[in-house]
């Protein structure tokens, strides 16, 4: 990577920066251009040069967001740990990344809620949710001794498991962000995982 191309990498990580804090105090539909500007620290100029309206750097964003994700992903299934330990340690981490920072959770449901009127940000979406899916299958799969690709009941029950894992973290984390009670996040979330490996494993 060039001097240049290092330095517009740096300036789209710090608009990007602003503007998942603006997003997520203001919402995406109360957040102005200028909010960002101010929020970055750069000229107008700067921010309209790499994104050109509020669409294209939500979309920006959430690709960005969503790339980090899968990378980090891709790092957990590389671990020679068993499937268990790297499962658990997924789940940990992600409640307690949100605990530390509550507004990426705010920010979340943000972004996602533009996947209906934004089909670029809808297909980024659809994308990495079948992506994750399907790497809580195979770490499934592993826990219980088996795969997901012959296509027998096994694999359909490791499918099936994947989906509710998915489901219970999203809905968990939903009802964590709306709680007027707070909760620990991230024991919660874990119980509530553990039941489904422990099931899978019976």
């Amino acid at each position: 990577m060039t001097g240049e191309e290092e330095r517009g990498a740096a300036r789209k990580a710090q608009i990007f920066d602003a503007a998942a804090t603006v997003f997520a105090r203001q919402g995406y539909h109360g957040a102005r251009m200028d909010d960002i500007v101010k929020q970055s620290g750069l000229s107008k100029g700067a921010l309209y040069w790499y994104f050109k309206s509020k669409e294209e750097l939500a979309t920006g964003l959430v690709d960005q967001i969503l790339t980090a994700e899968s990378q980090a992903m891709d790092t957990l299934m590389a671990d020679p740990r068993p499937a268990a330990e790297r499962l658990e340690e997924m789940v940990r981490n992600f409640a307690a990344e949100l605990t530390r920072n509550p507004d990426k959770a705010r920010l979340a449901l943000e972004l996602l809620a533009l996947a209906h009127a934004i089909p670029d940000i809808r297909s980024c979406f659809s994308s990495h949710h079948e992506y994750y899916v399907a790497r809580i299958g195979e770490l499934l799969g592993e826990v219980q001794g088996s795969g997901t690709q012959d296509g027998g009941p096994q694999a359909h029950r490791t499918e099936a498991a994947a989906l509710a894992v998915a489901s219970v973290v999203d809905g968990l984390v939903l009802r964590w962000t709306l709680a007027q009670t707070p909760f620990d996040l991230e024991d919660r979330l874990w119980e509530a995982v553990d039941i489904i490996v422990r099931e899978l494993r019976s």
